[in-house]
């Protein structure tokens, strides 16, 4: 049976991942953050207790490498679509985008992704999930949104990289990766689980140490 999209990716990027000889700290300041700037974020923030018990299994199995930050299991999230910096955009400017998803998302079921198996790149360990498109879907009607308040030119391409996934781990230093690459060759084995999608957040993302919070701006429920 030929492998999904999905798994085909997942394939891929872990062989390539097989042959990354450094880790990478993920916590390096990007162009225009800094400690006291926020941003806005769409976000699936999740509270499923089968996914809060998956990751914290694989997080004891990695506690002993200090060098891989866990992320707190009420910071369990996958990055959607980027807005912008929250010093650039006024209330009310938020508040239009938040009713603008509102009236995209009106037509948005809720979906269930399958979550599995971990992988790595050099800044963390993560959860793959499948399918895609639910979330490209989604992702689509929230770039029109913002599209909608802030003109199409303005929508960030963040993340550059739409491989939907849930962070377990972010890496704080630069070790070499053999020992990542051993641990989660084994932990690749574990069945993978059902996790609910019925709700996107916009939230004002910040960094405190080594973990994000957030406050939540905007809140979209999916309806059947």
């Amino acid at each position: 049976m030929p492998l999904s999209h999905e798994a085909q990716v997942d394939a891929e990027d872990w062989e390539a991942f097989r042959r990354t000889e450094r880790m990478a700290d993920h916590w390096w300041w990007r162009p225009g953050w800094r400690p006291d700037r926020h941003y806005l974020t769409w976000y699936l923030v999740f509270h499923d207790q089968a996914l809060t018990d998956h990751v914290a299994g694989f997080q004891r199995e990695l506690a002993d490498l200090d060098y891989l930050d866990p992320v707190p299991i009420d910071g369990l999230h996958m990055t959607v679509q980027g807005v912008a910096f929250a010093d650039e955009l006024t209330a009310e400017t938020v508040a239009a985008i938040g009713k603008a998803a509102d009236e995209r998302c009106a037509d948005i079921k809720p979906f269930t992704l399958t979550v599995g198996p971990i992988a790595a790149y050099t800044g963390g360990a993560f959860l793959r999930t499948a399918p895609w498109q639910p979330v490209a879907d989604l992702r689509d009607q929230l770039r029109a949104a913002i599209g909608d308040v802030l003109g199409a030119d303005a929508v960030p391409d963040e993340p550059a990289r739409f491989k939907p996934h849930i962070s377990v781990t972010y890496c704080n230093a630069t070790p070499p990766a053999d020992e990542v690459i051993r641990r989660l060759s084994e932990l690749r084995q574990h069945p993978p689980i059902s996790l609910p999608v019925s709700s996107i957040d916009l939230l004002e993302l910040r960094r405190d140490g080594h973990a994000y919070h957030w406050d939540i701006r905007h809140h979209v429920d999916f309806t059947d």
